[in-house]
């Protein structure tokens, strides 16, 4: 009988499976029905329709195939484009608790460790952490000559909304003060010559993520996971929402993916195993690292030190270096497929 991978594999042949959503099985008396939706610029869709038909047609009991069009909208000419920042990177989750802001930070401190230039915005307006992980929680920002003048830490210029607010006073803000907040972060910071910029955002997909895509020329998203089967369930709404904001998907990483005992080498898959790869498979994004749970990660958090400072042999440490050089290669990748027209945008 024909199964979900056997049509994937079929698309991922002729089309980008970024383009394919909600792909549906339905059984008929004489085979298989296959229905999904097809995501594309209008003047490609039947060129991209007709390459879809014909790889599935190929496949045993294929007997009707059903395409919905869903015409994507080119980006806006009027978006905006700091002229000091080379790469904005998004990094969200679909859920809260599967390690994503340590994916930030860490991910901020190793790119400078190779020596970029970089900038962390700690977008979670409703429960920023950034200060806590970096030991940033007594620091207070000044302004000079009009603009925001950020902490630096670690090699890196920090900003955070925990910078401005008593660390136990909740953030109740409705969608215009969340948009105007990202606007001054993003526009009135004297972040000075910056080749990346890493943005924090919260978990989900709410005002956060629209106000920024509508505010910053994002070079592409990050989506944080772990193995397990609901936390893929979540982040594959994140993946959409960046689809469909047109953000380009730099990849997905693994948090938490394997313990390694300390004592013996064994590797136990706590959490399950194979949840990033199948994010690979079905959606046609790069999995780009597996990280490992390690106690002493969580234990230099608490005291404010990433763990490339704190343990930069441990085996965290040496899967973040290599994310960040991967980072780097699909950031300037992306770079070179877009449009000069769109990336050349100034303020």
């Amino acid at each position: 009988m024909l199964k979900l991978e056997d049509v994937y594999a079929a698309l991922k042949e002729v089309i980008d499976l970024r383009n394919v959503r909600n792909v549906l099985l339905q059984k008929r008396e004489d085979g298989v029905k296959v229905k999904f939706q097809l995501s594309a610029p209008a003047d490609q869709m039947e060129e991209l329709k007709k390459k879809a038909e014909d790889a599935l047609k190929q496949l045993p009991d294929v007997k009707e195939i059903e395409i919905e069009e869903k015409p994507t909208t080119p980006i806006s000419v009027n978006m905006r484009r700091h002229p000091d920042i080379k790469h904005i990177i998004a990094v969200t989750s679909g859920k809260g608790g599967v390690g994503k802001s340590t994916v930030a930070v860490n991910l901020a401190v190793a790119l400078a460790a190779k020596n970029y230039k970089v900038g962390l915005l700690d977008g979670d307006i409703y429960g920023p952490s950034v200060p806590k992980m970096l030991g940033l929680e007594k620091s207070q920002l000044y302004a000079k000559d009009g603009k925001i003048i950020p902490i630096e830490r670690f090699g890196i210029k920090v900003l955070s909304i925990g910078f401005l607010i008593e660390e136990d006073t909740p953030v109740i803000w409705r969608g215009p003060l969340v948009h105007k907040t990202y606007e001054q972060f993003y526009f009135d910071v004297h972040w000075g010559e910056l080749d990346f910029l890493i943005v924090d955002f919260p978990p989900g997909t709410g005002d956060p993520q629209i106000s920024a895509s509508q505010l910053m020329k994002l070079r592409g998203g990050i989506a944080v996971t772990t193995p397990q089967d609901v936390a893929i369930s979540d982040v594959k709404k994140a993946i959409n929402m960046f689809l469909k904001m047109n953000i380009p998907v730099i990849g997905v990483v693994e948090n938490m993916s394997y313990f390694r005992c300390p004592k013996c080498g064994h590797v136990t898959r706590i959490f399950g195993e194979g949840g990033g790869k199948k994010l690979e498979e079905e959606m046609g994004v790069k999995l780009l690292a597996q990280l490992p749970i390690e106690p002493e990660i969580v234990k230099a958090g608490d005291i404010g030190m990433p763990v490339i400072m704190a343990m930069p042999e441990s085996e965290s440490a040496k899967v973040y270096l290599e994310l960040a050089e991967t980072v780097a290669q699909e950031c300037e990748r992306i770079a070179k497929e877009t449009p000069p027209s769109l990336d050349n945008l100034r303020i």
